[in-house]
């Protein structure tokens, strides 16, 4: 008697993330159910914002004021450039089926002690033009039980990597932390402080570039007692507790870390020291805790001075970029998100009450489909 065989569905996972450089879309083979799922990389498309929409959304993120219009047409934006990456993914990859897609949306705003999140997004676009499914706004459902709404994607990290580490780190816009543990139930996560949007703020202010390529600026420089004193004190006014973003990390809050660091230091200076402290502050934890197998994803893998600064401050622990591991660095957010849907899809909650402090979340997402719901 044959086997039966296991349930394998494509689903795209979508990011932009806070760093706002680029929509990041990833096929992602699912191989079984719920917890018992496993997750593959398939394939990925990047794409770089258009100048206009990062303006745009970066204005949005730092609270300026905009008409109900704008916002409007910035979701159906968002949407259509969202379509056409998705477009463009299934089209590198036409021999695969893709059962449904799962964009996480731009944060233009996250306030978690009011219990909302704001993830703007039009998933019409998508299900008009590709005939697809869309799981969309995945954070509400913790939001309103109670939770943070962030960080999301533990549950994700665990299906995973959790044969192959005991801490994955984000070096997204913050640096995030998931430990991975044997059920579920063990995972642990939180964020661990500033990451791109100091080191990307900083860049604009000292540079006016939009990100440090390969760390190049930062290399040339050195850490500087005195700024590195300045920065801790601006860090550590932030409290730790709760879940961080472009909120606390501004554009204007790196910008006056630069002006002050400038007046004892170059501008490599600062941004070597700022990259000094960033990795002092994500390998804390993890090294405390004796944890050996350090997985990083996120932008910030691409940082050669960040990632070095990482394994001098690990005490001996294996880091690995998540690449090494099948899943590019720049793919884990986005794939998250379609183990997310998966999972939502499955009928699983995706968050966890000792992640984000919500009771009994039930099941997230919203779904658009394009010729209504299966029966």
């Amino acid at each position: 008697m044959d086997e039966p065989q296991p349930n394998v569905r494509h689903v795209v996972g979508c990011m932009t993330g806070t760093s706002l450089d680029a929509l990041d879309a990833v096929l992602t083979r699912i191989v079984g159910t719920g917890l018992d799922m496993t997750a593959e990389f398939v394939g990925m498309h990047s794409v770089d914002l258009p100048d206009d929409l990062r303006a745009t959304l970066l204005s949005m993120g730092n609270g300026e004021p905009h008409p109900p219009l704008e916002y409007l047409r910035t979701a159906r934006y968002v949407g259509v450039f969202h379509a056409q990456a998705v477009a463009d993914l299934i089209q590198k990859f036409s021999d695969e089926h893709v059962d449904f897609v799962v964009p996480h949306g731009q944060t233009i705003w996250h306030a978690p002690d009011d219990a909302i999140s704001w993830q703007l997004f039009d998933p019409w676009p998508i299900v008009h033009s590709l005939k697809l499914p869309v799981c969309y706004d995945l954070r509400q459902a913790d939001l309103v039980a109670g939770g943070e709404g962030a960080p999301i994607t533990p549950l994700a990290d665990w299906v995973m990597y959790r044969d192959d580490a005991d801490v994955v780190i984000n070096l997204g816009g913050v640096a995030n932390l998931t430990v991975l543990g044997d059920q579920a139930t063990d995972i642990e996560g939180f964020d661990q402080g500033p990451c791109n949007l100091m080191l990307d703020g900083l860049c604009r202010a000292l540079f006016d570039v939009r990100y440090d390529r390969d760390g190049r600026n930062a290399l040339a420089g050195r850490v500087d007692p005195k700024v590195l004193s300045v920065m801790q004190a601006a860090v550590d006014a932030i409290s730790r507790d709760g879940s961080k973003g472009r909120e606390q990390y501004s554009t204007r809050w790196s910008s006056q870390l630069a002006s002050t660091g400038l007046k004892t230091a170059s501008a490599e200076d600062v941004l070597r020291t700022a990259v000094h402290l960033v990795a002092a502050h994500t390998a804390a934890y993890p090294k405390e805790r004796g944890y050996q197998r350090w997985v990083l994803g996120g932008g910030g893998v691409r940082n050669r001075v960040l990632m070095q600064e990482l394994r001098d401050q690990s005490g001996g622990a294996q880091v690995q970029a998540s690449d090494e591991l099948g899943i590019p660095a720049e793919a884990r957010e986005a794939m998250g998100f379609a183990v997310l849907g998966a999972l939502s899809a499955d009928g699983v909650p995706i968050t966890l009450p000792q992640v984000t402090g919500s009771t009994s979340p039930g099941v997230a997402g919203l779904w658009a489909y394009p010729n209504g719901p299966t029966r």
